[in-house]
């Protein structure tokens, strides 16, 4: 896996993924995201996806099943700063109004607050 960081700000739980997430990662990430939501009381989990330059079926996959994960607890999931690779595999997947998308940290506490 490439660098992964996980860190807290108020009442949401920011995950900042640099690399590509295919098959091979992707276990991994959901390992990582299940261990800090179990540790953690959060409103909103937030994906930056900003480091990110490929992603293939089973990243959209993660993606989706954070989403879902998220909606069904009551929580939100935003996908903040997406590169442009990614949002053009999601816009031809027409994934991109399925998911919050917002650009930046500040656009989170805004939705947050």
């Amino acid at each position: 896996m490439e660098k992964l960081t996980v860190s807290r700000e108020k009442n949401a739980l920011y995950f900042k993924y640099d690399g590509e997430i295919t098959l091979d990662v992707t276990p991994e990430l959901k390992r990582h995201l299940e261990a800090e939501l179990a540790d953690n009381e959060v409103a909103a989990v937030v994906l930056d996806l900003s480091g990110v330059g490929f992603m293939d079926s089973s990243g959209i996959g993660f993606l989706v099943s954070v989403n879902t994960r998220m909606r069904s607890i009551g929580k939100a999931c935003y996908l903040c700063r997406l590169s442009p690779k990614v949002r053009k595999t999601l816009g031809l997947v027409q994934l991109l109004s399925y998911f919050q998308v917002v650009e930046n940290e500040e656009d989170v506490a805004a939705l947050l607050s």
